[in-house]
């Protein structure tokens, strides 16, 4: 079975690039571009990995961190994806929510997917 990743970005672009890239590779993706929905989307798809952008109308990554943390149960490894240069200063912080890696936008796909692969492995192995 395909781990699972779920890409949550307001700018529905990137969402579809990451989505996609990330299926090329062979991983299960979803993608949702409403903050609103993200939670929800967690819940449903139980992820393998998160990649999430930081600043988003309604509910920041922050925001959707803090949610993930209260109720999913278990810590699941989430990359920001963001072009927020503020994440700098508030890394700790991010670190503590369960945040792997920070990538800034723009960004180098090939590296992102080298992260994704160094954070939870091949799309098929354990």
């Amino acid at each position: 079975m395909a781990k699972k990743i779920l890409v949550m970005d307001d700018d529905p672009t990137i969402a579809d690039l990451l989505t996609e890239a990330l299926a090329d590779e062979g991983y299960e993706t979803h993608m949702t571009t409403q903050s609103l929905r993200f939670y929800d989307a967690v819940m449903e798809h139980k992820p393998d990995l998160v990649l999430l952008d930081i600043m988003m109308p309604y509910l920041d990554g922050r925001d959707e961190l803090r949610l993930m943390k209260m109720g999913v149960g278990k810590e699941i490894p989430v990359i920001v994806v963001t072009a927020f240069l503020g994440a700098v200063q508030e890394e700790d912080e991010l670190r503590e929510a369960g945040v792997r890696h920070i990538v800034y936008k723009p960004f180098d796909l090939e590296k992102l997917v080298g992260l994704v692969k160094e954070t939870i492995g091949e799309p098929g192995g354990n």
